[in-house]
């Protein structure tokens, strides 16, 4: 980004000298009478000659100089300035609910898995120093998108998500986290990554799999994975207990969405509660332009002084 300043604030004060000097130059011309006195004006040509115009210009010159002097003693300097950040990413894991029951319209006539996807994308928008990736359960779980810090590429899969509600499915809880968790565990070491989360989106409780949610949730506790729980829908059709007791045993938390709203702000906690830190190191180069301003500025006062102190003087 380009910037500039000045390194020497007091240099102002000396705008004052081209200013007294103006205001001398305009007292002289107008209170000031010079001349001779004469009987009559009739002999003389009244029109404006070009000396006349010369010598106005050489008092523009003259004084476009000085200020263009003051200007330079500011110290005016021009340089581009540079930010690095030095971010500290985390790796997160979706793990979102595709089951038929996220197909109901408990949400102002919204289905549960279009508000989800919304407010999905809006929190995949804000983490964009992350990595982030997406997996999706029912019956089976299907990886959507790998860890990846290409935000735009993920919100465009979030919103292909569909759901067939001619096909029957199930809530196999565990094995949506166990892929998850597998792929998190996958990732390539990342040194600035200082921790690893599993955000498990649900509406229902667990009633099938090969893999319980307590196996994986202790898999998760022992790899140092976070598990946050989010359920959404009516508070009949979730696992309370079950959600509280993974989220507790992993050090995450747990939100009951009822609402929309609920949705929104457990996911704008979860941002907070895994904000990353980011460094931020300012540094600008700076080139002095003052001389050249100041050689400019020299000119032009010369070429104004010598045309209205020598070519084109004139009497008042």
């Amino acid at each position: 980004m380009k910037t500039f300043r000045f390194d020497n604030l007091l240099g102002f004060l000396f705008f004052l000298l081209p200013f007294l000097t103006l205001l001398y130059y305009l007292f002289s011309e107008k209170i000031i009478k010079h001349g001779a006195f004469v009987s009559a004006i009739s002999g003389f040509n009244q029109k404006k000659s070009w000396r006349v115009i010369a010598h106005y210009i050489s008092v523009v010159l003259l004084f476009t100089g000085l200020f263009f002097i003051a200007f330079s003693l500011t110290r005016p300097q021009y340089g581009t300035q540079k930010e690095k950040i030095i971010s500290t990413g985390i790796d997160i894991v979706i793990a979102l609910d595709t089951s038929p029951s996220m197909l109901i319209k408990d949400y102002k006539n919204n289905t549960r898995i279009n508000v989800a996807k919304v407010i999905l994308t809006d929190f995949v928008e804000k983490r964009k120093n992350d990595r982030m990736g997406l997996v999706v359960f029912s019956t089976n779980s299907i990886i959507k998108s790998p860890a990846t810090t290409n935000t735009d590429l993920l919100k465009r899969i979030i919103s292909k998500i569909e759901i067939d509600p001619r096909k029957e499915g199930t809530t196999s809880i565990g094995i949506g986290m166990a892929s998850g968790i597998n792929r998190l565990i996958k990732l390539k070491d990342n040194t600035e990554s200082k921790s690893k989360i599993l955000i498990l989106v649900t509406d229902g409780k667990n009633n099938s799999g090969e893999i319980t949610p307590q196996a994986a949730a202790d898999m998760a506790k022992q790899l140092g994975i976070k598990v946050y729980t989010v359920g959404i829908g009516s508070s009949e059709e979730l696992d309370f207990e079950l959600l509280g007791s993974i989220a507790k045993d992993t050090g995450g938390k747990f939100f009951h969405a009822s609402t929309s709203n609920n949705i929104e702000e457990a996911f704008a906690e979860i941002n907070q509660l895994e904000k990353q830190k980011i460094e931020t190191v300012n540094f600008t180069r700076f080139k002095s332009i003052g001389y050249p301003i100041a050689a400019i500025g020299a000119l032009l006062f010369l070429l104004g002084l010598c045309g209205y102190s020598f070519l084109f003087r004139r009497l008042h």
